[in-house]
């Protein structure tokens, strides 16, 4: 059974109060949407007001598409369980679905990486198990709840990643998702501009702990000095005396890695075909949800094996005259260091595209003069910055563009035949028309 509900029920959860002719009755709901464009009939419609749009706006439209009922904090001229607050009725009817099912559900968190630690744990559970898992990165206050309306009886085990930049964020979707393994991928400087600092981002993620079910597990990177202070912790990563650890590790640079996994008195010979050594990380943490889920290592290490990141995130494309690095996803200041670590290893002139980084608060100059200052240290030949942040980290002040159509105008005098293109910024910024441009030329 997938998110079916009784209206009943829906008012149970939501604490609503029923508008409807007396003749309605109690009728099965089919699923609920937030977005009309996925309603079907026989589903019910939650009007989610955001930052730039109102979900109340699209309820006629929902009704005529064959909508049972909308869920607003307003009355509106059709059946409608009113409520206080549409995205916490979400998140509630969420939570009533989870609750019916008892199976693991891995929630991953952390400043950089989680997408990728998500994707690389959904391909390694998949080789055992029906796995549910965060499609894109879904993975915010209703995003999660998305998520988990997806669960129906034939899944075995879900993997669900949660994102946050303010406090209370993490608490509201955990609560829904109720892990049985928390994953901790690291505390960086993502969205330190509400946080604060790197100790507020650190209490920001661990309040998915407070949710976690009895007898679960947690999973942290033992590298980040503030994950490592996790009580009863499986700890991950370089460091000695990490519970799963990587050795023996050689680089080919855009080709990938290889290293030997010690975990649990065992040591595997891991493949990736991915570049860069922080992948290693990633993929201890999914040999880690192996070992406790009982994954045979045989096939996990098959999956890894042939494991290629989404579109944006540090993938490698080949083009004719170029190899462009499309980081153009998202960007932080880690994340950032570590694509250029991967430039460093690629062969060929090395030009790196960067743009603003987002959400950094007043050190934000700063955070992007420290990318200029990495870049130099890599040995980057040139740095093409976009924005009026990411020129801090310029090499030369004719490199740096006010605009994406001002950098796309230049960049056909700029790149060289072998050339090996990083292109990374915050989603914000767009660049993922310069990959496609360059991708053209």
């Amino acid at each position: 059974m997938g998110a079916r509900f009784t209206v009943q029920q829906l008012l149970e959860a939501t604490g609503g109060t029923l508008y409807a002719p007396s003749d309605f009755g109690d009728p099965v709901i089919d699923g609920l949407t937030i977005d009309t464009r996925t309603l079907k009939p026989g589903m019910a419609y939650v009007a989610i007001r955001g930052g730039t749009f109102d979900g109340h706006r699209f309820i006629p439209d929902a009704m005529e598409k064959g909508a049972v009922l909308s869920i607003s904090d307003t009355d509106v001229p059709y059946p409608h369980i009113r409520v206080s607050n549409t995205v916490l009725a979400y998140q509630n009817i969420a939570k009533m679905h989870r609750e019916r099912f008892d199976l693991p559900v891995v929630c991953i968190t952390g400043s950089v990486g989680k997408t990728t630690t998500k994707e690389m744990v959904k391909a390694v559970l998949e080789t055992t198990f029906r796995t549910h898992a965060t499609v894109g990165n879904l993975n915010n206050q209703t995003g999660v709840p998305t998520t988990i309306l997806q669960l129906t009886e034939d899944d075995e085990v879900s993997v669900t990643e949660l994102g946050t930049n303010h406090f209370g964020e993490i608490d509201a979707i955990a609560r829904v998702a109720q892990p049985t393994i928390c994953l901790f991928t690291n505390i960086g400087e993502a969205h330190i501009e509400f946080f604060g600092s790197r100790e507020g981002i650190f209490r920001g993620k661990t309040e998915m702990l407070r949710h976690m079910r009895p007898g679960g597990s947690i999973i942290a990177n033992g590298d980040d000095d503030y994950l490592c202070t996790i009580p009863n912790a499986i700890t991950y990563g370089f460091k000695e005396g990490v519970d799963v650890h990587a050795v023996d590790v050689k680089e080919y640079g855009l080709d990938g890695v290889h290293f030997t996994a010690e975990l649990f008195g065992e040591r595997l010979s891991v493949t990736l075909h991915v570049a860069g050594k922080h992948m290693i990380r990633n993929a201890l943490a999914a040999l880690t949800v192996a070992h406790l889920l009982h994954v045979p290592y045989a096939a996990a290490l098959d999956a890894l094996k042939n494991f290629q990141p989404g579109a944006g995130r540090s993938d490698v494309i080949l083009t004719k005259r170029f190899t462009v690095i499309d980081g153009s996803y998202n960007c932080n200041p880690t994340s950032m260091e570590s694509a250029i670590d991967v430039l460093h290893a690629a062969s060929g002139r090395k030009v790196c595209i960067f743009g603003d980084m987002l959400e950094l608060g007043e050190n934000a100059p700063a955070f992007h003069a420290r990318i200029g200052e990495y870049a130099k240290r890599m040995k980057i030949d040139r740095m093409l910055t976009v924005g009026a942040l990411a020129k801090n980290a310029a090499f030369d002040e004719a490199d740096a563009y006010a605009s994406v159509d001002d950098l796309l105008a230049a960049l056909p005098a700029i790149l060289k035949d072998g050339d090996t293109v990083l292109v990374k910024a915050s989603f914000g910024m767009h660049l993922k028309t310069v990959v496609e441009a360059i991708k053209e030329m």
